[in-house]
């Protein structure tokens, strides 16, 4: 596996775990579901301070917003929609947490269905390897299931340093074509990559990831490649921040009209189902939280049995006659 500058890596996470503040944060989201396919949002943000996160909270005046508890202050913001679709246009925003929802109401005689599903975005944004190929069929399986055992969790930093370096490479691959400069060719980066990659770097300083790759390469790149390098950086530590600032608990709740069938939720509480679950679990896929239910159509069956007593009536009538 290529773990080029994994101790550069594993700083960049250090470095802004470090300052990234340490308070419990828990975003709770309820929605309530009317038969006519109506709802009612609420988004509880605690602390307050962290609505400026990456996750996505409401700003215009369309939504009724306010602060409450004393001195341990909420965002609260709700807001009715006439579909439950029209939820997907309060989150469009590309440097926010990606989210998608879908809601689908059936007919079908005697009762009527309603399909919810949410879905949280992966939160990284660089896939350079899938996450699939990376871990075995067992790990993938744990993950999906939300295992947070130690040692998974070791495999999924793996994973990140991996994917941290792939893009930190294959950047500075693309930057070394479009300098055409025939003195660094970007064929030796290419096939030379295997040696470059199982160094492990202790410093990581721009300076001394050029002199390594001068000697392992041997190219003489100074003062040509510190730049990109720089920029290079600085996309991933934005990156790895992205993650970060999403950190904290997640509540999901969903009230739907009938009685539930089938969910993924974590509990059933009568018609209402619950999400419980932290970044990691949307951290490199995304997270689809489903549920259906139904409710019965009394008229339906009113309906049916008036037609049944017509055909049964229309049937016997002769039979009447005669007698």
């Amino acid at each position: 596996m290529n773990i080029f500058m994994k101790h550069r890596f594993a700083a960049f996470i250090a470095l802004i775990l470090l300052i990234t503040p340490g308070c419990k944060k828990e975003k709770t989201t309820t929605t309530t579901i009317d038969s006519d396919g109506s709802c009612v949002r609420t988004i509880v943000v605690n602390p307050v301070s962290d609505t400026s996160s990456t996750f996505p909270v409401p700003t215009d005046k369309s939504w009724d917003i306010h602060l409450e508890g004393d001195t341990d202050k909420s965002f609260v913001a709700v807001k009715k929609f006439d579909d439950v679709n029209l939820m997907n246009n309060e989150y469009r925003r590309p440097e926010k947490v990606g989210v998608h929802i879908a809601f689908e109401k059936k007919f079908r005689w005697f009762f009527t269905y309603f399909n919810y599903q949410e879905t949280y975005k992966p939160l990284l944004q660089i896939q350079r390897i899938p996450i699939q190929n990376f871990l075995t069929k067992e790990e993938y399986a744990q993950y999906e299931n939300g295992d947070t055992g130690r040692a998974l969790k070791k495999r999924l930093d793996d994973f990140l340093t991996a994917n941290l370096y792939e893009e930190f490479y294959s950047q500075l691959v693309d930057s070394v074509e479009r300098m055409h400069d025939p003195s660094i060719p970007a064929s030796v980066f290419i096939t030379k990559k295997q040696d470059v990659g199982f160094h492990e770097f202790d410093k990581g300083e721009t300076k001394d990831i050029v002199k390594y790759l001068e000697k392992t390469l041997g190219l003489k790149l100074q003062g040509k490649i510190e730049k990109p390098i720089e920029s290079i950086t600085k996309s991933i530590k934005d990156s790895v921040r992205f993650m970060l600032d999403a950190g904290g608990d997640y509540v999901n709740e969903v009230r739907m009209p009938g009685i539930i069938l089938i969910t993924n939720a974590n509990s059933v509480e009568g018609n209402k189902v619950v999400w419980r679950f932290n970044e990691d679990r949307f951290a490199y896929t995304g997270y689809a939280m489903a549920v259906e239910s139904r409710i019965a159509n009394p008229w339906a069956a009113y309906a049916t049995g008036g037609v049944l007593m017509v055909i049964v009536a229309l049937l016997l009538l002769p039979r009447w006659k005669r007698k």
